[in-house]
C-alpha cells in the first residue's frame, strides 16, 4: 500500500501531449476501445484550447506519473446546472487495487466544488462490478438508466 495523500492532479496543457497519449493508449487497450492516435491528439489539442469545456488531469504520486483522469463540462436542468463528467479514469495497472481510484475522485470532487457544478457523474462498464461498487461506497447513485450513444460523424 503506497501513500495516497501524497497524490496529487496536475492540470495538463498541450506541451504534455507525449506524455499523455501513451496513457490514454494505454486506458482504450484495456477496454479493447478503438485508438486512433491523431485522432486522440487533435481532440486533446481542441480540449486545452477550450478549457470551458472541462479538465484533463494526469495524476501523480511522488513525482511520478500513475494515470490520468478528463472531466467533461456539460449543463443540466435536471441537476441544476452546469455538472461535470468524469468521461476518462485510469490508473496504470500495477497501481491499481492500492485505493489511488477513490483518493482521485475525492480530489476531482473537490475541483468541482471549487468550480461551482452542481452534480458529478460518471459511467462503469456493466462488467467492471469492482469499479461499479466502489462508486456507490462514494455516494454515487445508479438512477437505473442506460446510457446510450449515436456517432455523429459527418451528420
Amino acid at each position: 500500500m503506497t501513500d495516497n495523500d501524497s497524490l496529487n492532479l496536475r492540470p495538463t496543457q498541450v506541451d504534455d501531449l507525449t506524455k499523455v497519449l501513451p496513457l490514454v493508449e494505454a486506458f482504450y487497450q484495456h477496454f479493447s476501445y478503438p485508438f486512433s492516435q491523431t485522432e486522440k491528439a487533435q481532440t486533446l489539442r481542441e480540449l486545452w484550447n477550450n478549457p470551458d469545456k472541462g479538465c484533463f488531469w494526469l495524476i501523480e504520486q511522488d513525482q511520478g506519473i500513475v494515470g490520468y483522469v478528463y472531466v467533461s463540462f456539460y449543463f443540466s436542468l435536471e441537476f441544476g446546472g452546469r455538472t461535470a463528467f468524469i468521461d476518462e479514469l485510469f490508473i496504470s495497472s500495477d497501481r491499481r487495487g492500492q485505493g489511488i481510484g477513490s483518493r482521485i475522485i475525492e480530489l476531482v470532487e473537490g475541483e468541482c466544488r471549487k468550480l461551482n457544478l452542481k452534480a458529478l457523474h460518471l459511467e462503469s462498464e456493466r462488467s467492471n462490478e469492482r469499479a461499479t461498487a466502489l462508486y456507490k461506497r462514494m455516494g454515487f447513485v445508479d438512477y437505473d438508466r442506460r446510457l446510450l450513444t449515436k456517432h455523429l460523424n459527418d451528420c
